[in-house]
């Protein structure tokens, strides 16, 4: 079977109606390499191509690299078309892609799309050019690999490095193969480049390259595509091939030309459903050492390599193989790397034949000794929060409406800073009232008085001192009207948004205040804990707010009745007093986590006493 039909076995999925006539134009155009390079030539290539590819258009172009730019070799594009009017634009995108792949696409303003098949060559970069119309887009990938199938056509045979060769230009090749696949950075695209220039140096139909690791075959790249679905049958049949050689450690030459002891019904299968006649399977992998990835190459072709080609493609992978090893491991996720680092390590330490495993062994005594008979500092951890007793409700002095308020929650707040003030305009009308009731009054007694009239006298008297009393409390009222804060201190109760404006009768609650000083911590200790906690206990708090930031702490008293707090369970609350004077941002109400030293304990008992205490009671009846 041809390569056109091996690569379709591979993927095409598309129709089937040209395949004898693109057969022909295949060998038709391989049948033009010993040709002169002149007009005739490019005028059939390009004829031929855009016949094979079903292209609109074809162009082959050539970096100038006295001009540093890129020359037209030979062009049959449509006039005004997407490749003539976005050639400046798509040129550069296309060539750096097609270097690294063999083939790169994009789509084309009309629809359509433009790709770009690289010749292979050394010295001068050369591009074939396509355009292809939008109903071709379904299909690209298919015309690309029959592009590629005759991208080396155009090479002059003294440039060629896809001809055939022998003696020491063959070696010159092969190193330049390794050279050429060192230069790449990627794993995925170094892995690439190895099949392709084997493919063109052997003028093979197909080479893949399978890595074994874990005992696990896996097809990693394949000559002239760039991403291939890895359940597809084809697929699976050349991951069997490799295991094959791979799982034997040896190198398969199929079809066997004398009786041999290898197994080969793998490669008996691929070879039927995709027609390679002849495919060769060599293994690079260390011998005995399943834990090392192995390095397994497939070559089919028409014809059966030479022994000198195949001890060279050998070569190239023996050279190739730790470099390819380390791009393999660089590429990884840093999480499978140290993973991996870790089972080297381990399979280190455990060699018999190693004198790390006796250094081993002997750290993990010490550790054993020291964790069963050794001690630790014991901390019992428990939710702790700020508090302080200087806290003190402000409320309203009279009934009334509040005009203004100023402070909210949260607000720091000075002595004598006024929070809110209530409406006094209803008190201003009632002094102004009572202060004419009294002079009425006044005057009546006055009047009263003169006419010797002593019972008059002593009730209009009595009105007065009444209206002076009055009055003497709307005058109060008002002297309260500003609330004031009592001292300095911070907001923990009260919103002015919601107290503006509303109506308050005498005692309501309007604001609650804490001062910043005399803090304490209250932490809440497990009922399951509370008997390991010392009296006077020293410990540590850091709070959820600047958590970098340990507060020293001394036991102060533990309240002997346990309660639940915030869904946590039985919590006894305990009072520690702060060993460092206040910082300026702390607040009454702060959380955090807390550590009380609990004396030193053995490591085993701290490591295990929850569980045993669990298991004691789950088995207790």
């Amino acid at each position: 079977m041809s390569g056109v039909g091996s690569l379709r076995q591979l993927t095409a999925t598309g129709a089937e109606v040209d395949r004898g006539e693109s057969l022909q134009l295949v060998e038709t155009l391989r049948a033009m390499r010993q040709g002169a390079r002149d007009a005739a030539f490019w005028e059939r290539y390009c004829a031929g191509l855009t016949r094979l590819c079903r292209a609109q258009g074809v162009m082959v172009v050539q970096r100038d690299a006295t001009a540093d730019g890129w020359s037209t070799v030979y062009a049959q594009v449509v006039p005004n078309g997407p490749l003539a009017a976005e050639l400046g634009e798509a040129i550069e995108d296309l060539a750096g892609r097609a270097a690294e792949q063999g083939t790169a696409w994009r789509p084309a303003r009309g629809g359509g799309a433009l790709a770009a098949v690289a010749i292979p060559q050394t010295g001068a970069q050369s591009l074939i050019l396509l355009e292809l119309s939008a109903r071709e887009r379904a299909r690209i990938n298919e015309l690309l690999i029959r592009a590629l199938l005759v991208a080396d056509v155009p090479v002059a045979s003294e440039h060629a490095v896809l001809q055939p060769a022998s003696g020491g230009d063959e070696w010159v090749m092969l190193m330049d193969i390794v050279a050429r696949v060192m230069q790449e950075k990627q794993f995925g695209a170094a892995a690439l480049q190895l099949v392709n220039l084997l493919a063109a140096t052997l003028r093979c139909e197909q080479v893949a390259l399978g890595w074994r690791e874990h005992g696990i075959t896996k097809v990693l790249a394949i000559s002239h595509l760039d991403r291939f679905e890895d359940k597809t049958e084809v697929i699976q049949l050349l991951e069997s091939a490799l295991e094959e050689a791979a799982d034997q450690r040896v190198d398969i030459d199929y079809p066997q030309t004398g009786e041999g002891n290898t197994v080969t019904l793998a490669h008996e299968r691929l070879q039927r459903r995709v027609g390679f006649g002849s495919m060769t399977t060599l293994v690079m992998g260390p011998d005995g050492d399943e834990d090392e990835p192995v390095l397994t190459l497939l070559l089919a072709r028409e014809s059966r390599l030479q022994e000198r080609q195949l001890h060279g493609v050998s070569v190239v992978c023996h050279l190739l193989r730790p470099w390819l090893l380390e791009q393999q491991e660089r590429s990884r996720w840093v999480g499978r790397r140290w993973l991996r680092s870790g089972q080297q390590l381990a399979r280190l330490a455990l060699n018999p034949k190693s004198p790390v495993r006796n250094i081993t062994a002997g750290v993990l005594v010490l550790l054993l000794a020291f964790v069963l008979f050794g001690s630790w500092p014991y901390r019992i951890e428990a939710s702790g929060e700020l508090a302080t007793d200087s806290v003190q409700l402000i409320s309203a002095p009279f009934d009334g409406f509040l005009a203004t308020t100023s402070k909210s929650l949260g607000d720091p707040v000075e002595e004598g800073e006024v929070m809110a003030r209530l409406d006094v305009r209803d008190l201003q009308l009632q002094i102004a009232d009572l202060q004419s009731e009294l002079q009425r009054n006044l005057a009546e007694a006055d009047r009263a008085r003169a006419l010797d009239q002593i019972a008059d006298t002593a009730v209009a008297q009595a009105r007065a001192e009444q209206a002076a009393a009055r009055l003497d409390r709307a005058r109060f009222q008002l002297s309260q009207s500003e609330i004031r804060a009592p001292f300095a201190g911070v907001v923990v109760e009260g919103d002015r948004k919601e107290l503006a404006g509303t109506p308050v009768r005498q005692g309501d609650k309007l604001f609650r205040m804490a001062r910043s000083e005399d803090l304490y911590a209250v932490i809440h200790v497990s009922e399951r804990d509370i008997r390991d906690v010392p009296e006077n206990a020293q410990g540590r708090l850091r709070l959820l707010g600047q958590p970098n930031l340990e507060i020293p702490f001394e036991i102060a008293n533990i309240v002997p009745v346990a309660k639940v707090v915030n869904g946590q369970g039985n919590r006894f609350t305990v009072r520690v007093a702060l060993q460092s004077p206040p910082e300026s941002w702390w607040r009454p109400g702060m959380s955090g986590l807390a550590l009380i030293d609990a004396g030193s304990r053995p490591i085993i008992w701290i490591w295990t006493h929850k569980a045993i205490d669990a298991v004691r009671l789950w088995l207790w009846w």
